[in-house]
């Protein structure tokens, strides 16, 4: 290629430059998320509770990492995601998971209340709105 034409290119290859990093670097949309856990009508404290962002039906952008939150003595807890390091939850439909256990290694089992199966199994579901939401209420039932 000739200096001539190469500089005739050379503002339409910064320009899509510039356009693939705004691409490349777009976030998902990062809102606060907290709520508060109950077991039987009573705040549940202690529990980790975490949400696993799922894919949405644009594949051109990777999974965001998840959030996680630890409730207080009132049950409350407020999210904060894993990587990067801040507050709040992606928009969109997340699992939902709630443990009590603590511990636990490859030779020792976890120690702590067992939640039911539906609260560690990925079969329930959150959706988190765009303005984020004070609201991520639930409440586990033990018989």
């Amino acid at each position: 290629m000739t200096g001539r034409l190469a500089r005739s290119f050379a503002p339409l290859s910064i320009a899509a430059l510039g356009w693939l990093v705004v691409v490349a670097g777009c976030e998902r949309h990062v809102v606060p998320v907290s709520g508060r856990v109950t077991l039987n009508k009573k705040p549940l404290a202690g529990a980790v509770v975490t949400f696993q962002p799922q894919l949405d039906g644009d594949k051109s952008q990777p999974p965001a990492t998840g959030s996680v939150g630890r409730t207080d003595d009132e049950g409350r807890f407020r999210l904060r995601m894993i990587e990067p390091d801040q507050p709040g939850a992606v928009v969109g439909q997340h699992i939902v998971t709630i443990s009590t256990a603590t511990g636990g290694s490859d030779v020792a089992p976890a120690k702590g209340q067992k939640l039911p199966k539906s609260w560690r199994d990925g079969s329930k579901q959150f959706k988190v709105p765009p303005g984020g939401t004070t609201e991520a209420n639930f409440d586990v039932t033990i018989p």
